[in-house]
């Protein structure tokens, strides 16, 4: 862009802009309504200044004469103050009128309706009506635009302290009003914290009015000031939503380098951070994430991290969205781009199961920013603390919105920690236990953790059978000191098995089949012709993160099965009472199959188990010959399987008086297929 631009300045965004544009070695024509905004700008070879206030005509004429003499501007910015509604509309038909590009200059809008300590209305003159019938002085930090509207409503003139810019036509125009001497604060703005915090005191303020100008206005430095010394804030608000683009934005547009916005790429300085709130107070939310709160456009929480969220940090100035759901929360930032800091908060601690990852993923489908992460305190570090226990050693699992093998976890481990779900309480932990045999526990409960209702109480599971929760957010810390004494490898002796009269694949034969089934921790097994379940009660121990289906249609051996999955805590077995291939329809696919009796339907369960996944690998275990025909039949006649065929042999010691020997059992072929 060779050509010069038109600003429309008067705001400290115009004056950077202007000067940008001279260290740009860039032509540029600023215009500002007043005296005191002309000599807030330094004239150069690259900006001249144009004083005086314009109408739509005034501003055509302007652009006419510009392009007569053949130095047509080729865009013009509005950045004037986001209520200075009259000169906007002038401008913006004046560019319609002329062809020209308009390009508006916007302050993010930052307010927050939702604080109960800030009032807010539409226009001076309902503020003023409002301030009228309380007591107390009024510091404006309006400006001297809207003075005569509030001297003019507010019966009490004396109560008015006026701050407004050190100019002659600011100070008479207040003098004109009736301010005089320490009603009248002549100073140019933006101001600190600080400075704000000495002139509310000065003026012994106890209501603050300003106008909702944004960060480049000093709002947020006012907002604090009045919220640390007690003054009620008064907020005029913005008299329309416009649209447009932020100054950096405008910069990007215009071609202007300025090294304060990384050479104007977007990706450098539009950031979501996703903070974890620890749990619930300001002890538990870090100090990054603290910072990068205060430093947020738009907060985006459930209402309950948005409360706290409030509590630590000041909110007042911040847009806010009320979202969990990450599809909304994706589809709310994207419709807003004019955000470039913003925030989401979460729950304890992003890494421990929280929704980061998830919100991660798809925000990263937001390429213009920058995606960031920090941590809070969780709840498994804050109770372990608590407890004065160490937590490096301790089994974490959720069950929010999710289904863990909680005992198997409880069995394998010292301590087990759980965060339990809206369906999983307390009492529901404790019964849990006590059907799996793991009633020598001790339970330590917490609920709450981080608020003034904090509760940590303990037990064993049968103290907590008829607990009632209070709401949501309870974990618990399972202690289990007989875990350590747990076996972990196969081969479950027989004699631990509850028998009855239903026949059981003898241990030694079951240690080599499952062996063969090269099982995963998640794998979905089926256990096919199961009897007692000793080869899914084994299968259910190694597949601890699985799923492993007993299907059996002798109803005795489903009792005996049930009792066998209590007996040994396989928390993950399922008992299918019912007959294969026709029960096997809507049970979810498996990855890992055993087949110890099929009830002459061998064929039918092989090509049903391959038809719900081809990558299955089956072990099948024979005992007549009529049946190992069979299997090699199918083999023939499938050339893409592929076997392993092993025929084991064991024999076992009896005592005979006083002298022990060996008694053959019956051989077994044990044969894997898989499809090639």
């Amino acid at each position: 862009m060779d050509k010069p631009v038109l600003v429309f300045g008067g705001t400290s965004e115009g004056r950077k802009l202007a000067e940008l544009f001279d260290s740009n070695n860039r032509k540029c024509t600023v215009c500002v309504a007043t005296e005191y905004g002309e000599q807030l700008l330094n004239e150069s070879e690259n900006i001249t200044i144009i004083c005086g206030r314009m109408d739509s005509d005034g501003i055509c004429r302007l652009m006419t004469e510009y392009a007569d003499s053949g130095r047509p501007f080729s865009c013009v910015v509005d950045a004037t103050h986001p209520y200075a509604s009259l000169i906007s509309a002038n401008v913006k038909q004046a560019c319609t009128r002329t062809n020209t590009a308009y390009l508006r200059l916007l302050r993010g809008n930052i307010y927050n309706s939702q604080d109960n300590n800030i009032k807010f209305f539409q226009d001076a003159s309902q503020a003023a009506e409002y301030l009228d019938k309380t007591t107390g002085s009024i510091l404006l930090a309006t400006g001297s635009k809207d003075l005569p509207v509030f001297c003019d409503r507010i019966n009490d003139k004396n109560r008015i302290i006026a701050r407004v810019l050190p100019s002659v036509a600011a100070i008479e125009a207040c003098n004109n009003l009736g301010l005089h001497g320490k009603q009248i604060i002549a100073m140019q703005g933006p101001f600190s914290k600080e400075t704000n915090i000495a002139l509310i005191r000065q003026a012994d303020a106890k209501f603050i009015v300003m106008k909702e100008s944004g960060s480049a206005g000093g709002f947020p430095e006012k907002v604090s000031a009045a919220k640390e010394t007690g003054t009620d804030i008064i907020i005029i608000k913005r008299p329309l939503d416009e649209t447009g683009y932020t100054y950096n934005e405008i910069v990007k547009i215009l071609g202007l380098e300025d090294d304060s916005i990384n050479n104007c790429n977007d990706n450098l300085y539009k950031e979501i951070v996703l903070a974890g709130m620890g749990m619930g107070n300001k002890g538990t939310f870090t100090i990054d994430g603290l910072e990068v709160l205060e430093g947020a456009e738009l907060v985006i929480g459930t209402g309950r991290l948005l409360e706290t969220a409030g509590s630590i940090a000041d909110m007042s100035y911040k847009e806010i969205y009320n979202a969990y759901d990450a599809g909304l929360i994706y589809k709310y930032i994207k419709e807003h781009p004019k955000y470039k800091k913003i925030v989401v908060l979460l729950s304890g601690d992003t890494g421990f199961y929280s929704g980061a990852k998830k919100l991660e993923e798809l925000l990263s489908g937001l390429k213009e920013y920058n995606i960031k992460i920090i941590p809070g305190i969780s709840s498994i570090v804050y109770f372990a603390s608590r407890l004065k226990i160490s937590w490096q050693d301790i089994k974490l699992l959720s069950l929010h919105g999710r289904t863990q093998n909680v005992v198997d976890a409880i069995k394998r481990n010292i301590r087990t920690f759980v965060l339990l779900g809206a369906e999983n309480s307390v009492a529901w932990l404790a019964r849990l236990c006590i059907q799996y045999g793991l009633e020598d526990v001790k339970l330590y409960i917490g609920h709450n953790f981080g608020y003034n209702d904090e509760e940590i109480i303990s037990g064993s599971p049968l103290d907590f059978t008829g607990y009632i929760d209070k709401g949501f957010l309870y974990c618990a810390i399972i202690e289990n000191p007989s875990a350590g004494r747990s076996i972990v490898t196969h081969g479950i002796p027989d004699s631990q098995f509850i028998r009855g009269n239903v026949p059981m694949t003898k241990e030694e034969i079951r240690a080599v089949s499952v062996s063969k089934l090269q099982l995963l921790k998640d794998a979905v097994v089926y256990d096919i012709g199961a009897g007692t379940g000793s080869v899914a009660v084994e299968c259910a121990r190694m597949a601890h993160n699985g799923k492993v289906y007993a299907i059996e249609k002798n109803s005795e051996a489903v009792k005996l099965i049930e009792q066998n999955k209590l007996l040994h805590a396989a928390f993950n077995l399922e008992v299918v009472n019912g007959t294969a291939p026709g029960v096997l329809e809507g049970l979810e696919p498996p990855t890992h199959v055993f087949i110890g009796g099929s009830s002459g339907k061998l064929r039918q369960v092989i090509y049903s188990v391959f038809a719900k996944n081809r990558n299955a690998r089956i072990v099948i275990n024979a005992v007549t010959l009529e049946t190992v025909a069979e299997v090699q039949g199918i083999i023939k006649e499938n050339k893409n399987i592929q076997t392993d065929i092993s025929c084991v042999t064991v024999s076992k010691a009896r005592a005979l008086g006083n002298y022990h020997i060996m008694q053959a059992l019956n051989p077994v072929w044990i044969i894997v297929i898989e499809l090639i």
